[in-house]
């Protein structure tokens, strides 16, 4: 699992219990999003075979994440919420936006791994929180199940950025974007959010 810089604060998971239905509600819009952004990636880079061979699964995976959110939303007498800003996320992208073609795609490559490590350890602190709280045992396991899912996404987009730049390329810049991300993560709120 990618090391993060900056680890979530303990109190993190209180905040997103605390407003349950509120943080299943973002996290189903961060699903969809990143499913979206999967595919966005196979368009964009037809030539590249690995990548849709890589991220089409991917999307599939995400989106089907995004279906089974929504079923315990509705189970919960919720549905989903209207689109929101993703503060994060748009922190993370201004720092990537790069006009030449190829700098972008690694860019977006490691980035896309960075967000996935942090959703990770996410879900790895809302299935503990749930399993300790001990009342909602389903909704404990569904978390639990996210986070070997989420591992191999992280490592998916890092095994794509080496496939199609030097090695010695994406580590360095997997270096810069780790301390972004742990700069970002840093000084955000604690909200009922996956970011």
């Amino acid at each position: 699992m990618l090391k993060l810089r900056h680890d979530t604060p303990a109190a993190w998971t209180d905040v997103a219990l605390a407003q349950l239905d509120t943080f299943l509600q973002d996290h189903a819009a961060n699903e969809r999003k990143v499913s979206q952004s999967a595919i966005a990636l196979v368009a964009q880079h037809p030539e590249h075979r690995a990548i849709a061979d890589a991220l089409i699964p991917l999307a599939e995976e995400e989106l089907s994440h995004f279906r089974q959110v929504y079923e315990h939303l509705l189970a919960r007498g919720k549905t989903l919420a209207p689109d929101q800003p993703d503060p994060y996320m748009r922190k993370l992208r201004r720092a990537i936006a790069n006009p030449a073609v190829d700098a972008y795609l690694l860019d977006r490559l490691v980035l896309f791994g960075i967000v996935e490590a942090r959703g990770c350890e996410r879900f790895a602190m809302m299935a503990e929180g749930l399993a300790q709280a001990g009342d909602q045992p389903e909704l404990a396991a569904f978390y639990q199940e996210l986070v070997r899912s989420e591992s191999r996404h992280h490592a998916t987009y890092l095994k794509l950025a080496r496939t199609y730049f030097d090695p010695e390329r994406v580590a360095e810049r997997l270096d810069s974007l780790l301390d972004l991300e742990a700069e970002v993560a840093r000084a955000l709120p604690m909200r009922p959010a996956l970011h």
